[in-house]
């Protein structure tokens, strides 16, 4: 009789709590892009012009001058007074110095992971959709985009959901407009997207 309740328990419990990890997963990638988009935007703020190059520069304050490894997300060194003006850290993550650019700093929801390294995006490049750019293509870019890595199809659907809404309203339009975008591979609701970009802050 006992096996019987748990079993009848079990049918009803597990689908609810597998519904509520399917419905965690999306929004904890959103909390964790939307915070980082705001602590790259208070970073701004304090740092005026400059923007951040990598996740780094959110939590420990930059190193200013010709030695230092820091750079802004334009390649440029940042100035003694830009340092000074870091009133951070920004984000509540743990980072190493100078860590390297493919280091994964955020494991987020679906197992995807955040890249230290911030990515320059051009909203009219060749790919479509847009497309990342190396740091020499700096005045072409558009964006500040935060790297999302190891999407699958499914997982992407449902961010994309969450942080573009309903409106987009085929397989095209999710992967190539909005804030988030996955501009290469193939363009349909069933491909991984190994590689997404949420375009955090336009460029300036």
């Amino acid at each position: 009789m006992s096996v019987g309740i748990i079993a009848a328990l079990a049918a009803v419990v597990y689908p609810a709590v597998v519904k509520q990890f399917d419905t965690a997963d999306p929004t904890r990638i959103a909390e964790d892009l939307n915070s980082l988009s705001t602590a790259i935007e208070t970073f701004g703020i304090n740092t005026r012009p400059q923007q951040p190059d990598d996740i780094e520069d959110l939590v420990l304050r930059p190193v200013a001058g010709a030695t230092s490894l820091d750079s802004t997300f334009s390649g440029s060194l940042y100035s003694t007074s830009e340092a000074a003006a870091w009133n951070g850290p920004y984000l509540g993550v743990s980072v190493v110095a100078d860590a390297a650019n493919n280091v994964t700093i955020i494991t987020t929801g679906f197992a995807a992971t955040i890249p230290n390294h911030f990515a320059l995006y051009d909203v009219d490049g060749a790919t479509p959709g847009g497309d990342s750019l190396a740091v020499a293509s700096v005045a072409s870019a558009d964006f500040l985009a935060i790297k999302l890595l190891g999407l699958s199809a499914t997982a992407y659907n449902a961010v994309n959901l969450l942080l573009d809404g309903p409106t987009e309203s085929s397989a095209t339009l999710r992967r190539q407009t909005g804030r988030l975008r996955c501009p290469y591979g193939t363009q349909d609701d069933v491909t991984a997207c190994p590689v997404a970009f949420y375009l955090a802050q336009p460029k300036r």
